[in-house]
């Protein structure tokens, strides 16, 4: 099969160039489309980490294809001069023949944002047998059940808001129901209505993290409503493409998003963050982009022996709300994707402390602005 590379930022371990030395390289599979904002914006703060860090990266896209995915990373194991180690993402549950493909050359491989399953894990584990511990890593995740958690709990207080008695009727478009980040953000979400008895989950549908699909079903979700007498009072969309979706159908239908109906989503999309300014959702969640960096900052530690981690590795990091309370100061330290302010050594450890003291907080990134 022949596949596309493209993005590509890879220098030879132990190159130098320009009087930097690369004492390691990395290869990130990006299973995104290049040019979708969400998957350039952890491409582009990985990029930015791996210069401050001297760190060599080469980045492919997938295309948001699984087999294109599966076909590039076994490639990559079958080159002549092999990365040190390879960031995964398990979209759909795709990566485990690239980690065996992996496990066969000694290649290390680190899983980003989305692990392997509980079930999938398990069986990866007894198919390995003393290699699984040889090749993986471990994991760096963001905690999409408490982003969903967050999200259903900001949207059903804006609900309150406008219906001040009867139970408050709630939509659900989730992104698909194979990835694990997808199925974590939707259990948090209904997580909090399970313990909401004034609030009543009408429907729970997926629009696969597309806008064109989340405006043909909450348009046919709010027809259905008018049908049927019921009053939509809140929509929860597991991503910003998904909420501006359905705001272009909320729109159609003469219905105003924060007055009418409450919206809430997550990727701290630059669409996201003008709708949060023009008050028609509630918050977007979100920073997991960060975690490309954030894997930078702890392979750094690693290599340099900074940390001496128990392997597997575990980061599980949490993600936090863009609102009206912290809306300007972001665009205003960090607007036009402005990655390169940071400091990411800021964030590398020390004196083998533990993990448990890296700080991927939203404070952190402010305070680590590049004076």
């Amino acid at each position: 099969m022949i596949y596309r590379r493209t993005s590509v930022f890879f220098l030879s371990l132990l190159c130098c160039v320009s009087s930097t030395c690369y004492a390691f390289n990395v290869t990130f599979i990006n299973p995104g489309k290049q040019g979708e904002h969400f998957w350039d914006m952890v491409t582009d703060t990985m990029q930015a980490a791996a210069i401050d860090l001297d760190i060599s990266l080469e980045v492919l896209y997938a295309e948001r294809n699984r087999v294109q995915m599966r076909d590039i990373g076994i490639a990559v194991t079958e080159r002549e001069q092999l990365p040190d180690v390879m960031l995964l993402v398990n979209e759909e549950q795709a990566s485990d023949s690239i980690v065996k493909a992996a496990s066969r050359k000694g290649v290390k491989v680190l899983m980003l944002l989305n692990d392997f399953l509980p079930a999938q894990k398990s069986k990866l584990r007894t198919e390995l047998g003393p290699d699984w511990g040889k090749v993986m890593l471990g994991s760096i995740t963001p905690d999409n059940f408490g982003a969903g958690a967050r999200m259903m709990e900001a949207l059903l207080t804006c609900a309150r808001d406008i219906e001040k008695t009867a139970p408050i009727n709630v939509l659900m478009i989730g992104g698909d129901q194979l990835t694990p980040a997808s199925i974590d953000r939707n259990e948090g979400g209904l997580s909090i209505l399970e313990k909401r008895p004034d609030a009543i989950l009408k429907r729970l549908l997926y629009a696969n993290w597309n806008q064109r699909e989340a405006t043909l079903l909450t348009n046919n979700y709010l027809k259905w409503s008018a049908r049927n007498q019921i009053t939509p009072h809140a929509i929860w969309a597991a991503n910003d493409p998904i909420a501006q979706g359905a705001l272009n159908a909320l729109k159609q239908h003469n219905l105003d998003a924060g007055k009418d109906v409450c919206l809430v989503g997550l990727n701290w999309s630059s669409e996201g963050l003008a709708m949060v300014k023009n008050k028609e959702m509630v918050h977007t969640d979100g920073g997991h982009f960060l975690a490309g960096a954030w894997s930078m900052v702890l392979l750094k530690d690693i290599f340099t022996q900074a940390i001496l981690p128990e392997i597997p590795i575990n980061i599980n990091f949490e993600m936090q709300a863009i609102n009206s309370q912290n809306l300007e100061q972001y665009q205003t330290t960090f607007g036009h994707a402005a990655w390169g302010k940071i400091n990411f050594r800021k964030f590398l450890l020390h004196n083998k402390k533990s993990m448990a003291n890296y700080n991927f907080s939203m404070d952190a990134l402010f305070t680590s602005v590049k004076k």
